[in-house]
């Protein structure tokens, strides 16, 4: 092999081991700040926030929220929701690729993905039934929020 394909080989090679380190020296993105958004739910019954539904009635409401995230080590996070009056603690985490990841609050969970750095997409689902609310139902909501 002549010297010049060899060093043609030895810069590539070089090439692609700096491109694989420097794909895994990513870190995690700061989170940590006020993100504002609307909601998008749909909701049978009253849901646990959702005052004034009946059994098996189906609503589209659109509540202004707040996501706080006060706190952040690494992947994870943690905070509180705020809407319709309620605050919520939550946690969080991101997954391995630094734009998607999910959030767990008693409520429910949400899986989330980044859309840039001051905007996020979310969709919370919850099946729960609360048992003391015999009205209270399933939500699915997906809205973004949008840190400013």
């Amino acid at each position: 092999m002549k010297v010049r394909s060899k060093m043609k080989l030895l810069i590539t090679l070089l090439a692609s081991i700096g491109f694989t380190v420097s794909a895994f020296a990513q870190q995690a993105p700061n989170l940590i700040g006020t993100w504002n958004g609307e909601t998008n739910d749909a909701v049978i019954g009253e849901g646990r926030i959702y005052p004034g539904g009946t059994v098996g009635q189906v609503r589209f409401l659109k509540e202004k929220v707040i996501y706080k995230v006060d706190k952040q080590e690494g992947r994870a996070f943690s905070g509180m929701i705020s809407v319709k009056g309620s605050n919520i603690p939550m946690v969080g985490s991101l997954s391995g690729d630094f734009m998607s990841g999910a959030i767990a609050t008693k409520q429910g969970t949400s899986t989330f993905k980044i859309l840039d750095p001051n905007k996020i997409a979310l969709c919370f689902s919850t099946t729960t039934v609360d048992p003391v609310n015999k009205n209270a139902g399933p939500v699915a909501d997906c809205h973004e929020i949008s840190r400013k």
